[in-house]
Order: C-alpha cells, then sequence, then structure tokens
C-alpha cells in the first residue's frame, strides 16, 4: 500500500548468494501463476487511507492518470525480526527505473514470436537495472534466458513445474514453459507481467533476500511475502514501461489480471494479490514494494 520511510543500510561487503528458486524451496510441483483469465473492468481493491504513500504521476492537461489512492504507510523495518535482513536493503531507495525499448504489448501468435518476445523483454529489463546493479557494486551478468516444452523442467534448483521460474544458481536462469506461452496468447501483457516479475526475484536474490529466506525454516508467509513483492515490483516496471501506455484500457486488464490470477497458496489470497499487484503501479521507489515489513495480514 505506499512509501515508507527507512533509514539506508550501512555499506559493507557483498554477502555471499545462496542456491535458490523463486518459489518453495524444495523442488515441489505448483503453479505460479493461472493459465486462464478474461481481460474485463477489474474492481480495485479497498485500500486504508494515510499519508506518505506512492502517488499516481500527474498528468499533463487531457491525459489520463491513474485512480487517486491513499496508501496507509507500512511499518519500519524491525531489528527483532527472524527476517530483518530482507527487511532492509540497498533496493529501498532507489528509484523505479524506466523500461526503454521493451517489445510493445502485444499476444504471440506462435512459439517462436513468444520466445523472442520474452528474450527481448528480458534484455529489455536487464539493460535497466543494470546501471543500478553496478552503482550498488553487484553482479551485472544478464542471467540466462531457458524455455521448457510441457508442464515442468529440470533446472540448477531441481525439477519445477510452474510457467515461468527462476533459479539463482550460477549466474541466475529464468526458464519461460508452455504454461506462460498460453497466457501469452490470450493476454497482450503477459509477457511484460511475467518477465518483470521473474527478473524481480532475480533483484531478491541480489539483494540477499534469497539468502534470507532460505535460511530459515520453510515457511509459506515466507514465500508469499517473496512472490508479493516480485507482483509488486512488476507492476512498478509495467508503469514505468515506456512501450506501455497506461490508460483505462490497460489499467482495467492489469485490475482483471489481479481479480484472476490463480491463488494457490504460494502467492498470497486474492485480497494480497489485488493489493501488491495494484500498489506497484504507484510505486516511486523499489522500497515502495517492501512486503517484508508488512504486517501478516497484508500477506495472507
Amino acid at each position: 500500500m505506499d512509501r515508507w520511510h527507512v533509514e539506508p543500510p550501512e555499506p559493507g561487503p557483498s554477502r555471499p548468494m545462496k542456491l535458490g528458486i523463486t518459489v518453495l524451496a524444495l523442488a515441489v510441483a505448483v503453479s505460479l501463476v493461472g493459465v486462464t483469465y478474461t481481460v474485463v473492468t477489474g474492481v480495485v481493491p479497498a485500500v486504508e487511507a494515510g499519508p506518505g504513500g506512492p502517488q499516481a504521476p500527474l498528468a499533463g492537461p487531457g491525459e489520463w492518470s491513474l485512480p487517486e489512492l491513499d496508501w496507509a504507510a507500512l511499518p519500519s523495518p524491525d531489528p527483532a525480526s527472524p527476517w530483518a535482513a530482507a527487511q532492509r536493503t540497498p533496493l529501498d531507495e532507489v528509484p523505479s527505473v524506466t523500461l526503454r525499448g521493451c517489445p510493445p504489448p502485444a499476444t504471440t501468435l506462435t512459439e517462436e514470436a513468444w520466445r523472442g518476445a520474452v528474450t527481448a523483454q528480458w534484455d529489455c529489463v536487464h539493460a535497466a537495472w543494470e546501471p543500478v546493479l553496478r552503482g550498488l557494486g553487484w553482479p551485472t551478468t544478464r542471467p540466462a534466458v531457458e524455455f521448457f516444452t510441457g508442464e515442468g523442467s529440470g533446472s540448477g534448483c531441481g525439477y519445477l513445474e510452474a510457467p515461468a521460474f527462476y533459479c539463482s544458481a550460477d549466474d541466475g536462469v529464468v526458464h519461460f514453459g508452455e504454461g506462460h506461452l498460453r497466457m501469452a496468447e490470450s493476454w497482450d501483457l503477459a509477457v511484460n507481467e511475467m518477465v518483470n516479475h521473474e527478473y524481480g526475484h532475480h533483484l531478491q536474490h541480489l539483494a540477499g533476500i534469497t539468502d534470507v529466506k532460505l535460511s530459515l525454516p520453510p515457511d509459506g508467509e515466507l514465500e508469499r511475502r517473496s512472490e508479493l513483492q516480485a507482483i509488486c515490483w512488476s507492476a512498478m516496471m509495467t508503469a514505468h514501461n515506456d512501450a506501455v501506455t497506461l490508460n483505462e484500457v490497460t489499467y482495467s486488464s492489469w485490475v482483471s489480471r489481479l481479480d484472476t490470477m490463480l491463488v494457490d497458496g504460494v502467492h498470497g489470497s486474492r485480497e494480497s494479490i489485488q493489493h501488491w499487484g495494484l500498489r506497484g503501479l504507484y510505486a516511486a521507489t523499489a522500497g515502495d514494494c517492501n512486503a517484508w515489513v508488512a504486517p501478516a495480514e497484508a500477506v495472507a
């Protein structure tokens, strides 16, 4: 729901990175998102009023702008939290990057077109974030993109069934499968949304958030916080993608996606998905998507 006031962390050496996947740490079969949805005008979820949150960008005369919503400020990081290191990272104060030259939103009618669009979007997102990563002293190697047939694939993190997933092995590898191809055949923002989401998991890996998650006993709440942050970041990147015209039609399409995304116990309840997926459209900084400081009821 908003923008938070946190002090930046003290600089220090880069922490070692553990092997991780974007879903449950064990190699289990899960579905990351639903594979069908209908683009209709969605209902904006209710939000709590409060100062200090992300704001809709100002529009010029005659331009469409996001509906004016108030977002309640989230709590400050809790040093006593078992995941305190995930609550405060150098990303918190980073302004949202602008994606330039990404593929225009379009459905993909062939597998070849889908693969090309996914790869181009991944390259575009990485190019936008690379200067930020370099400035933070983090690795800037572009994670590899791999495609698989069927519902699942082996990876450096084990076998997993999902439309798409990210594995932090080596320099990071993102995998896209037939489940996502089916999405891209029916929704023009599917490539933008999923690629942005999976790159969000790469950012979590670099920031040490994945390390924190894997250092603790497997817990559904940790997975939900991770996924909801990535959902929010995907929305943030969508709102700052110069290939996406954010207007009433695309806004309604995005909200409809949140209204129909598969609720699987990993990505949170319908209300949580709607909340973070909408919040990201208003985010001015990566810290505006800090699901790790949110109260438990906000990541149910």
